[in-house]
């Protein structure tokens, strides 16, 4: 399949949500993608076809550095490259905007993005005890020089 990595556009946000809703334990509501997407210091890059949207990533920013808060995959697809590409081109979207450091969470028993975030060097600065619900979980806290 091929996919476009782009920003954004309003008409995405439905199935943003849908996706979040489907994957998440603790899901976003419609109102934060909402607030991300207007937000002058947020952007959201999809991996999309003509169709539909088969991921996305949030990505707040206060040049010089920016959090990543929420990188989903549809449950579909995951495992298929999907979320590497979309997490290579979020962070070159955030260098056009001069973010040389981008901070996130994951969740301790997420193997999975944790493999992916240190192959692009993510390294891990700290925790946070019982950050998450649905289950009750810690979050490693990790940056990267991008």
């Amino acid at each position: 399949m091929a996919f476009t990595y782009r920003l954004a556009t309003e008409s995405d946000l439905q199935q943003i949500y849908d996706i979040e809703q489907e994957v998440m334990p603790v899901p976003w509501s419609m109102k934060s993608f909402q607030d991300a997407y207007s937000s002058e210091c947020s952007m959201i890059v999809v991996a999309a076809d003509d169709y539909r949207i088969y991921g996305f990533s949030v990505l707040y920013i206060t040049s010089p550095e920016a959090e990543l808060p929420d990188i989903v995959i549809d449950k579909d697809y995951q495992g298929k490259g999907i979320g590497k590409t979309l997490l290579e081109r979020t962070i070159q979207e955030a260098k056009s905007q001069g973010v040389d450091t981008i901070f996130l969470e994951v969740r301790v028993s997420n193997k999975v993005a944790r493999k992916l975030y240190d192959s692009f060097g993510f390294e891990e600065i700290g925790t946070r005890k019982y950050f998450y619900s649905n289950p009750v979980e810690d979050a490693i806290c990790m940056s990267a020089s991008i």
